[in-house]
């Protein structure tokens, strides 16, 4: 019989480390914080038919079959997205069966992140002495809700929420935000800040500057002279600063760049122009005038002018004497300027030695600017007098030319 002459055998392949069934392992991991991701759904493909679908354990491996026939068809294992985390695919190679099981190693998903935040640029417009007004945007909250966006800002670099901060409600998109209460003429910086379940994120550092807050103010080009010890100025406050001006006025000294610690006038508050009068002037001095204007952040000033007085002497001539005799004479003056103080006393002052003041000899002619005549009286015969007119305010006396005569 036939069936005597053949045996039947059945090699075992798997002694001989050929596998007709392969698994494909694997392990998946967060790629940003590198720790295992459990529970997440894994699949191996061919040809768009799933062969096998498993969850990760919780150390995050994974082990899928598949055989010798759906080798040719090419595979991948397919590792899902979630709410959580953003899937991943990889390649099993043909070469892979065969063998017991195939590592994949080490395979990355992307979990929730920080989200992406940016602030804007500010232009000098959104800026003023005490505020600023900011605007930034969420364009991603990387799979984690915000729970959070403002601006966080100080006078250092980099701030963050530990420092000056304002929130703003809302989640994705522009936001803007007006911050008050800021320090005239300081430097602040600012970053746009969104949080979401995994933490907080900043947008690029903005820098501003806000103005100082100080008025400005421009000096009247001229100091005109208007009277004995006056004069008269002003100027015009341009800008507030932002803060309503308070006090406004000229300053004046003797010393270069007068403050409102020297004498000043007061003229009215707010802005625009005012007129100042300006008083106490000594004669024969120089002084240093200019515009102040006061807000609640300081006092600034305008442009210097200067203005000289003049002496406040009077100035007055001597006229020829006539009609000469043993004992008078009469001769005069004319007082041509007051020197700005009313003329109080003139006449004339004569002696038999030069130089004759009102301390000897004199007439007296009455007040004011003008000419005037005087009659000397009890003059000695044959002698030489020497005479001048005079004429006094409040300033001193002054004397004309000294003149000579001899009486008969």
């Amino acid at each position: 019989m036939l069936a005597l002459l053949f045996s039947s055998c059945v090699k075992n392949l798997e002694q001989e480390g050929v596998y007709t069934e392969s698994a494909v392992i694997g392990r998946v991991m967060e790629r940003n914080s590198q720790q295992p991701v459990a529970g997440i759904q894994v699949s191996l493909v061919c040809n768009n038919d799933i062969l096998d679908a498993t969850a990760t354990d919780r150390d995050g491996t994974f082990s899928l079959m598949f055989t010798a026939e759906r080798q040719a068809d090419g595979c991948y294992v397919l590792v899902y997205a979630d709410s959580l985390y953003v899937g991943c695919v990889a390649n099993v190679p043909k070469g892979s069966f065969g063998h017991k099981e195939y590592d994949l190693g080490v395979l990355y998903v992307t979990g929730p992140g920080l989200p992406s935040v940016h602030t804007d640029a500010i232009s000098t417009d959104a800026v003023t002495a005490t505020s600023v007004t900011l605007t930034g945007i969420v364009d991603d909250d990387q799979r984690s809700a915000i729970v959070g966006r403002g601006f966080a800002y100080s006078t250092l670099q980099y701030p963050t929420l530990a420092d000056g901060s304002v929130s703003v409600g809302g989640t994705l998109g522009d936001f803007t935000a007006t911050v008050t209460g800021l320090q005239p003429g300081t430097t602040y910086y600012v970053r746009a800040y969104a949080t979401n379940g995994v933490g907080t994120a900043y947008g690029e550092q903005q820098t501003f500057t806000t103005p100082n807050g100080l008025p400005t103010v421009q000096t009247f080009a001229d100091v005109t002279l208007t009277g004995s010890g006056t004069a008269q100025c002003g100027g015009t406050v341009t800008g507030d600063g932002g803060f309503a001006v308070t006090a406004r006025g000229v300053c004046w000294s003797v010393s270069p760049e007068p403050t409102i610690s020297n004498l000043h006038s007061n003229d009215g508050s707010g802005t625009g122009s005012f007129v100042s009068t300006i008083t106490g002037l000594q004669p024969s001095t120089t002084y240093y005038v200019r515009a102040y204007a006061t807000n609640t952040n300081g006092t600034v000033y305008g442009e210097q002018r200067t203005v000289a007085t003049p002496s406040g002497l009077p100035t007055v001539t001597t006229t020829t004497a006539t009609n000469i005799t043993s004992t008078s004479a009469v001769c005069g003056g004319n007082v041509t300027a007051d020197g700005g103080y009313t003329v109080t006393q003139r006449g004339v002052c004569y002696s038999t030695t030069p130089n004759p003041t009102t301390g000897g000899m004199h007439t007296t002619d009455g007040s004011g600017t003008g000419s005037f005549v005087s009659n000397l009286t009890g003059l000695t015969a044959g002698t030489t007098y020497y005479y001048r007119a005079y004429a006094t305010n409040a300033m001193g006396t002054v004397y004309g030319e000294e003149r000579t005569m001899n009486t008969n």
